[in-house]
């Protein structure tokens, strides 16, 4: 069975983006319009999949949250992401988790891996949708580069609170007594 694909140019509302049915394709929600999002590479996944293992076991250890990965999340600005990790702290939970299985409202943490056909968009475009909608974590993983950059919600805005590089230990302010290694991450 196909499925037709929404048309790109009319003005969409967080409440339609939400009721598309389940991609792929898949379509992040950005000033009223959809973007197409293109299918993750291999390394990309692996990263995501390796850091949403480590972190569901750290909140179930924890009983610090729940960890969502690739879940729609409706952000009170208007935008619709689908970031690669989301998490939502327990005394959040029955504010933000829905019974439809997405996100509306603002996660304690976002985490977004690097791809090439991306990255901008990441860097730039989402960093700021996270940061007008009051995301208090936003985490960048660049396999390419290894490298993990920590940024945390101020007043001013993000402010950049951990950068790790290649095999150094990351340790999240928001996850206390997690280390993480971005190569053990990639697996190989």
């Amino acid at each position: 069975m196909s499925q037709h694909a929404p048309p790109l140019q009319k003005d969409w509302t967080q409440d339609e983006w939400l009721s598309l049915p389940e991609g792929p394709p898949y379509y992040e929600l950005e000033g009223g319009r959809l973007v197409l999002m293109p299918s993750p590479h291999r390394r990309h996944q692996q990263v995501t999949g390796l850091l949403f293992a480590r972190l569901y076991e750290y909140c179930r250890q924890h009983g610090s949250g729940t960890v969502v990965m690739e879940v729609d999340v409706a952000l009170p600005n208007g935008r619709g992401y689908i970031p690669d990790i989301a998490f939502v702290a327990r005394e959040r939970e029955s504010l933000l988790l829905t019974p439809d299985g997405k996100v509306r409202g603002v996660p304690d943490l976002v985490v977004e891996v690097l791809s090439p056909s991306t990255r901008l968009r990441d860097l730039f475009t989402k960093l700021e949708g996270y940061q007008d909608a009051g995301v208090r974590f936003y985490w960048v993983i660049d396999p390419e580069t290894l490298l993990i950059a920590e940024y945390e919600l101020t007043p001013e805005g993000y402010v950049l609170r951990s950068h790790v590089e290649g095999d150094a230990v990351f340790r999240p302010r928001l996850f206390e007594g997690l280390e993480l290694k971005l190569t053990d991450l990639l697996g190989d």
